[in-house]
Parts: C-alpha cells; sequence; structure tokens
C-alpha cells in the first residue's frame, strides 16, 4: 500500500511539472515582448544612377531612408532592407517587432524612424542599426489596430494621427494634439480637443510653413497649429456637415503628408483647395468657378508642384500657375485617361491609358523619360493604388478590386508594388 501511494504521489508530482512546463512555454510565447534582429552585414551603399526603367516589383510598400534603406510596415512590426534599388525584397537589414501591439504609423526624417504601436508607445530607432534610441508612451489610437493591409502602404504613406514637421513628430489623439522631439522623444507642447466619439482617428500632415494641420471626424474646420510651439494658427472652415466620405489630400509634400504646399478636400459634392504660404492660407478655387478661369486645384486628380497646378484635360497634361489662369505648358499624350501619379522635387509622373510612365519636368514640361510601367510581360488591367516618388524612384501599389475585403482579390498580384527609377 506504501508503494502504491508513493507512485501516485510521484504521478501527480511529475503531472504537476508537466503542467508548469507547458504553461512556461505557453508563457515565453505569448507574453509581451520585442524582438530586435540587428544588422548582420555592412549598411548598404549608395545606389548607383541607372537609366531610367521598372526595376523591380515588391510586397510591401516601402519608404526610402537616407537614400540607403526600405522601410516597409507589417502587422507587428517595422523592419529595413537594402539597397533601395534591389528588385526583390530582401532579408532584412534590421527589424523590431514588438507583440501584442500592432504597428498603426511609421515616419521617418534624418537617420530616425519613429514607430506608434496600437498600446500608444511611440519608439524611435536609429535607422543604421535599429536600435531603439528613445521612447515614450502617447495617447492609443482611436482604432488601435494594423490597417496597412498586405503591403503596408497605408502605414507608411498615411499614418492617421502620425506627422512630422522637420525635428518635431507630432501625434493627434481622440483627446489632444501633442508634439516630441524626433531625436529624443522629449515631449512638447499639447493642444487639448474635445472629445470626438465617432471613429475615425483624426488625419492630417504638416505644412511647408511649418504648421500642423489637423482634422477631426467630429470637426467642422481643419486646425492648424505652429508646429514649434503649438499655438493656435488659423483653420480651414469645412463644410456644415462633414460626410462620412469626405478625404482630405494635402499637395506638393517633401515627404509623405509633410512640409506641402496645398490642400485639396473632397466629400464628392463640393471640392475646395488652398495653398499655404506664411502662415496664412490662401484660396486656391472651388470646383464650381473652374469655368471662369480659376486655377485648377479643386479638380480631382490635380497636382500641385513648384507653384504649379497640373491636370489632365482631354489627350494632354497641362500645367498652369496655382494662383491664377495662365497657361504655362501642354504636354500632348495622343489618347484620354491618363492619370497622374505623383509630382514631386520638380517633376510630374503620368501614366498614360497604355501604361506607360512618362516623366515630366515640371517648369518646363519637357519628358525626362518613357517606358512601359510594366514588370517584363505582366498584364495591365490594374488600378493605381498609393504612389511614392524619393531620390528619383517612383513607387506605385497596383489593385485589382478595390471593393475586395480579401487581399488576393484587392491586389493586382502576390508583389502590387512596382518600382521604378526615372
Amino acid at each position: 500500500m506504501v508503494g502504491a501511494a508513493r507512485r501516485r504521489v510521484v504521478a501527480v508530482l511529475a503531472g504537476l511539472v508537466l503542467v508548469a512546463g507547458a504553461g512556461l512555454v505557453v508563457y515565453r510565447v505569448f507574453a509581451p515582448g520585442e524582438v530586435l534582429a540587428e544588422p548582420t552585414v555592412g549598411y548598404p551603399a549608395a545606389p548607383t544612377p541607372r537609366p531610367a526603367a521598372v526595376l523591380g516589383t515588391l510586397p510591401a510598400a516601402p519608404l526610402i531612408v537616407d537614400g540607403r534603406l526600405r522601410v516597409v510596415a507589417d502587422k507587428r512590426q517595422v523592419r529595413a532592407d537594402g539597397p533601395v534599388d534591389s528588385r526583390y525584397l530582401n532579408t532584412p537589414y534590421w527589424s523590431f517587432r514588438r507583440w501584442p501591439a500592432e504597428l498603426v504609423g511609421v515616419v521617418a526624417a534624418g537617420g530616425t524612424v519613429v514607430s506608434r504601436w496600437s498600446d500608444g508607445v511611440l519608439v524611435g530607432l536609429d535607422a543604421r542599426t535599429g536600435r531603439d534610441v528613445w521612447r515614450t508612451k502617447g495617447e492609443v489610437p482611436v482604432i488601435p489596430e494594423y490597417a496597412g493591409r498586405r503591403t503596408g502602404a497605408l502605414t507608411v504613406y498615411a499614418p492617421p494621427g502620425l506627422f512630422l514637421s522637420g525635428d518635431t513628430v507630432v501625434v493627434a489623439g481622440s483627446t489632444s494634439t501633442r508634439a516630441y522631439a524626433l531625436n529624443t522623444g522629449a515631449p512638447g507642447w499639447q493642444q487639448p480637443a474635445q472629445p470626438c466619439p465617432t471613429r475615425p482617428d483624426p488625419i492630417g500632415f504638416t505644412t511647408a510653413d511649418g504648421r500642423v494641420a489637423v482634422l477631426r471626424a467630429c470637426d467642422e474646420a481643419v486646425r492648424l497649429f505652429d508646429a514649434a510651439t503649438g499655438t493656435a494658427a488659423g483653420s480651414i472652415e469645412l463644410y456644415e456637415h462633414l460626410a462620412p466620405e469626405t478625404t482630405l489630400e494635402p499637395l506638393d509634400c517633401v515627404a509623405p503628408r509633410t512640409s506641402c504646399a496645398g490642400l485639396r478636400v473632397d466629400d464628392f459634392a463640393t471640392r475646395k483647395a488652398w495653398l499655404f504660404a506664411n502662415g496664412g492660407t490662401k484660396p486656391a478655387g472651388t470646383a464650381s468657378e473652374i469655368a471662369s478661369g480659376v486655377p485648377r486645384l479643386a479638380r480631382p486628380g490635380a497636382a500641385l508642384v513648384d507653384g504649379l497646378a497640373v491636370t489632365v484635360e482631354e489627350t494632354g497634361v497641362v500645367a498652369s500657375g496655382a494662383t491664377d489662369s495662365e497657361q504655362r505648358w501642354r504636354v500632348e499624350l495622343g489618347r484620354p485617361d491618363a492619370t497622374i501619379l505623383a509630382a514631386a522635387d520638380g517633376r510630374v509622373y503620368v501614366l498614360t491609358a497604355d501604361r506607360d510612365l512618362v516623366t515630366l519636368d515640371a517648369t518646363s514640361g519637357a519628358e525626362i523619360s518613357r517606358f512601359r510601367y510594366t514588370y517584363f510581360a505582366e498584364k495591365t488591367d490594374w488600378v493605381p493604388g498609393y504612389s511614392y516618388t524619393a531620390g528619383g524612384y517612383l513607387l506605385t501599389e497596383r489593385l485589382a478590386d478595390t471593393s475586395a475585403r480579401e487581399d488576393a482579390d484587392y491586389y493586382f498580384d502576390p508583389q502590387p508594388v512596382i518600382l521604378a527609377t526615372t
């Protein structure tokens, strides 16, 4: 009897050990944590100049940082690879992962990559090493989840409530707008806002004249703050009742939603556009006034670059003064249905109906390059999504069905981002 009892005790103890061991494994797998995969190779070299052409396709949409790295977003990590002109997405140079938090936004300037997470944490990463150089706890996003789908384009090109102005990071939350130092994460000014129970998160951008523009779902005006001090710096009155589908489109930005020279607001019934200069907002025309010769910036798809409003009109691309009706140049394409993908750094990128990418000099309209915007023998029945340009490179998301909920149907193919040098 004693032996049997002893065996039962041993069996119970063994069972407890197994349960404890299993619990330890579960904890180690699912406990909150962070993982940094540091670089194991040298810093990517600056790319050498190449002839204008398509370079390749990528599964994710990158930010180009320091002219050396491509930084992309996933649900739970931000990672970098290089060189920037590689035709493939390579093994990460570094990656920073958090669990169970989800990544909601990424911005970058100089040598710092700033990530915002679903738990409100902001982390400043050294672009060369991926190591965190600072972190701070900010306001939890209204929608605390990753929204970048497969490519992460929204997370890096239009992060909700996360903006940059010079050496200042700005976070717009549901109850306040707050600034942080880009290099240290030190909290700066704070402007309170009335709580807004309506989703989504605030949207906005920074202006070329050093202001922050914020629009909340409950507001009827875009509020402007001085990016350095947080003092009120004007507002843009919109409509008596904002429609749910209202879009706010910054124009002529140095980087995504950064240092923008203009703004177009479109609720699909009324369209207006403004220019920013010297701490004021200058009306740039409305849709109803276009016929009388007012600048064309309010038109859907119009671009602003170097003080010019550039539009597609019938079979040509036309540039006129942003504050007058004087035509500066016109380039004939031969067919209608072209689309302006981007305009920055003195260039205008036009996608023709035949899927040629035409790069034009913004000052003169002179053609800089033209080539087929496809990778080898790919089909051309795609719709452009986000486009991003930096350092002479252009990246464009290619979509198949913009109403699809499943990524397999939403995107053109498994490598939906096309990369070209222009």
